[in-house]
């Protein structure tokens, strides 16, 4: 078979993608896994390399691989509710009351592509590169009420408004993209290194978010006298941004194999569009993941993984920093004066997000010469805090066990035909109204995931 040529227009794919709503999360950020046969170990096997989106996991498998194209499609449908229990305070006593409800998201199917190829250089070295895109996260709540006082100590005194936070329906959607250019090297016959430069879009766009402009920092700074205009409906806001994967893959004689990588936090440009919303004027970075894994491969024709993970989401201003810092902020009528403390700015509220360790375990078996069947389990916590409800309406991610299957089929020309399906079981939280303690609020979620990949070569 001739070599598998470099397809063009990579770049072109990479933008028309990104403007699209296209995305897929699992892990907050994270999805359970890269590709088909990934995915169906439940995200475990980094230290097996079997296809070209290997490398998004570990770079340095490149240099294992042989020449390949995969190209892959996944259906994602996470199921998000939002309950609400008790009048609370109705926007008394400065208090932010959300009409009682019973609601799910709207937004529940993604449509999610990947493609990925690598081919094998001299001197022991290899070239790789992978398009990928992540997350699915944000809700889209249509109905519902708040009642509040939209100017705190002002004349209008409480209001009623149509939508969660009193601006119509509520949506948060970010997605972002993301482009892997590789190259690995071997260091003899059991060892290679890799690096990436990782390359990265992301798309934000919120609506209905315009009943929390009290708690600004440009609301309190000027004393009620200025109206934010970056705080929600002002359409997609893209950024770019570049990080760094580093990774070495080991072979450990004829059974087992070791692999450990690292990816630094990424820095995307500030989301200008919602710098009344985010921290520190719209600052929202990729944060930075490291993994590990071992497989064993006790005879030629099954294996076992197990992988470890951590994504440090809290070093993410905008995501980890507690949304009770807002309690300090002059406009939450709680006495507070610290105007960095309001939502734009600097130590301002956040989603709560802690960081998010995860463990991955799955087994693969070669049935025959033409089928390879895989299932897999992974662990992690939740990124959302039980007290870190009412902002995290917009971000609803509470997964924990993800549960996985699926196969490989050997076609009579060599290539290969991959499915996975993986089910995360439903997880909630429920706490009081973190701006209204005297009612609760109910966040609930569970997801699916269904991908089908095909690759090519030799």
């Amino acid at each position: 078979m001739s070599p598998i040529k470099y397809p063009r227009g990579v770049s072109l794919l990479f933008g028309c993608l990104m403007v699209s709503q296209i995305a897929i999360a699992s892990d907050g950020y994270f999805p359970h896994g890269t590709g088909a046969k990934n995915k169906a170990l439940a995200g475990a096997g980094m230290a097996m390399p079997e296809d070209a989106i290997s490398i998004v996991n570990n770079p340095a498998v490149a240099a294992f691989l042989d020449d390949r194209m995969d190209v892959g499609l996944a259906i994602y449908q996470p199921r998000r509710n939002l309950r609400v229990f008790g009048e609370g305070s109705k926007g008394a006593n400065d208090a932010f009351s959300l009409d009682e409800a019973d609601t799910d998201s709207d937004n529940d199917l993604f449509f999610t592509p990947e493609f990925a190829q690598t081919r094998q250089l001299k001197n022991n070295s290899a070239f790789a590169w992978a398009f990928y895109m992540r997350n699915g996260i944000g809700t889209s709540i249509k109905g519902g009420g708040a009642s509040f006082d939209p100017d705190g100590d002002g004349p209008l005194g409480v209001v009623n408004l149509p939508g969660t936070y009193g601006d119509g329906d509520t949506a948060l959607e970010l997605s972002q993209a993301l482009v892997d250019v590789t190259w690995a090297k071997k260091l003899g016959e059991q060892t290679a290194i890799g690096i990436s430069a990782v390359l990265a879009a992301q798309s934000l766009k919120v609506k209905g978010t315009g009943g929390l402009a009290r708690y600004t920092e440009t609301f309190a700074a000027s004393n009620g006298l200025q109206a934010p205009d970056k705080l929600g409906g002002n359409g997609r806001d893209i950024n770019y941004g570049a990080g760094l994967k580093i990774g070495l893959h080991r072979r450990l004689g004829d059974h087992f194999s070791f692999g450990i990588m690292y990816q630094s936090k990424i820095n995307i440009g500030s989301s200008s569009d919602y710098s009344d919303l985010l921290t520190a004027g719209g600052d929202l970075d990729i944060p930075s993941w490291v993994r590990m894994g071992m497989t064993w491969q006790p005879v030629d024709r099954f294996s076992f993984s197990i992988d470890a993970q951590r994504i440090f989401y809290s070093e993410i201003d905008a995501l980890g920093n507690s949304f009770s810092n807002v309690y300090a902020c002059p406009g939450a009528g709680l006495g507070g004066t610290d105007l960095s403390s309001c939502l734009g700015g600097k130590n301002g509220p956040g989603f709560g997000w802690k960081d998010v360790p995860i463990y991955n375990f799955g087994a693969s078996w070669d049935v025959n010469d033409r089928w390879t069947v895989r299932a897999g389990m992974s662990i992690s916590d939740q990124p959302t805090p039980i007290n870190e409800n009412t902002f995290n309406i917009m971000l609803i991610d509470l997964t924990e066990a993800h549960y996985t299957a699926g196969f490989t089929r050997k076609l009579s020309n060599g290539h290969e035909l991959s499915f996975a399906f993986m089910y995360a079981e439903e997880e909630s939280i429920e706490h009081p109204n973190q701006l209204d303690s005297e009612q609760r609020i109910l966040l609930t979620n569970d997801e699916f995931d269904f991908q089908v990949s095909y690759s090519w070569g030799h």
